[in-house]
């Protein structure tokens, strides 16, 4: 039997190509021998076979031209700018020498779903035109943990050096901007404060501040060499903040506990503080604490003892919601999940109290 050329062409192409897709370095990192390619699956089936490479074939010098993209599932979280603009009064300094300073600050910014966050800022306008030092320094970020009686609780990162320190000295530069500070999520809202010491006595400096919030080592282009450590074997998870179920304490003379479970996997460090909403007696002159006591590790294999003033919410039987007053402390994650204890002290004999737990996830 004579065999056509053209049918011998074919299937050598077809062999070829079906040999091509099997050696091409997978587009998914670590992929092993034998493990399911979808950039490879040219018909979308579930299965990369001869079937994909006729298609492939089919199409092969064909002049077709499409948009170039595919479906794809997005598995991380996006990064995000936050851009405010920051215009710091300026006062006297007073002395023979006169010079101006002032401090001003952005609003809130939401930092949660993040584990990284960049800071940048530029002199956009001044006050004063005529030419002189004008100079803008970043203190730091301003954590902010919970709001008790109208006023933030706050702790305060500092810079690692002058990365973020915006110097201008003729007017006709403007905008000025230098460097990039990155810094570690630590809680779920923050502010970013600044001071401005400048030449002239009174006035005002616009600063526009952005902030660059992202997940792992993805950094904005002025940021090089950044790394990031997490737990073991797991990826870069976004910070994040739970709040634990409502408990409905019954108050009965005496102490009770209270065990609430934590997912805290993909996490290194975890912060916990407590919130009381209501209870069942007001206006009464007595006293109900709720305090963490202890971290069980691994269901209740290991314990991690807590001292009863570390963390604690206490309701003098007046106005609530009450808040633990201690800035949420930190604690290295053992496993993958744990068990909150936390101790229900209360004066009352009878009657019930409300609260819940915050617990605030990030990596290192």
């Amino acid at each position: 039997m004579k065999i056509r050329r053209d049918l011998i062409i074919v299937a050598l192409a077809i062999f070829c190509l079906t040999a091509t897709l099997f050696l091409i370095k997978p587009t998914k990192s670590d992929l092993g021998p034998g493990e399911y390619n979808p950039w490879a699956d040219v018909n979308n089936d579930g299965t990369v076979d001869i079937y994909d490479a006729i298609g492939l074939s089919n199409s092969f010098g064909l002049n077709d031209t499409g948009v170039n993209s595919r479906n794809v599932n997005v598995t991380k979280s996006p990064a995000k700018t936050v851009e405010q603009d920051v215009n710091i009064s300026i006062h006297s300094s007073g002395g023979p020498n006169p010079s101006g300073y002032g401090y001003g600050s952005t609003s809130i910014i939401s930092t949660e779903g993040y584990d990284r966050m960049f800071v940048s800022a530029a002199i956009i306008d001044i006050g004063n035109k005529n030419n002189g030092s004008t100079q803008v320094y970043l203190e730091g970020v301003s954590w902010i943990w919970a709001t008790i009686n109208g006023k933030d609780m706050i702790t305060l990162t500092p810079p690692d050096g002058y990365q973020v320190r915006p110097r201008v000295y003729y007017p006709s530069d403007l905008p000025v901007c230098n460097g990039t500070e990155e810094f570690t999520v630590k809680a779920a809202q923050c502010s970013v404060p600044f001071f401005a010491a400048t030449w002239f006595t009174n006035g005002w400096v616009l600063l526009r501040v952005s902030v660059y919030l992202t997940v792992g080592t993805d950094s904005p282009p002025s940021v090089q060499n950044t790394q990031v450590t997490n737990w073991p074997y797991y990826q870069a998870q976004p910070a994040y903040q739970y709040q634990g179920p409502w408990e409905n304490t019954t108050i009965i003379n005496g102490d009770q506990w209270i065990s609430v479970e934590v997912d805290v996997g993909g996490y290194s460090r975890m912060y916990i503080s407590i919130v009381i909403v209501n209870a069942s007696y007001h206006d009464v002159p007595v006293k109900t604490s709720v305090s963490l006591s202890y971290i069980a590790w691994n269901g209740y294999g290991s314990y991690e003892y807590v001292s009863s003033n570390v963390v604690n919410a206490t309701y003098y039987g007046t106005s609530y919601p009450v808040y633990s007053q201690q800035v949420p402390p930190e604690f290295k994650t053992k496993n993958g999940y744990c068990y909150l204890s936390f101790e229900v002290s209360s004066e009352a004999f009878s009657g019930w109290i409300e609260w819940y737990p915050v617990v605030y996830l990030r990596n290192e």
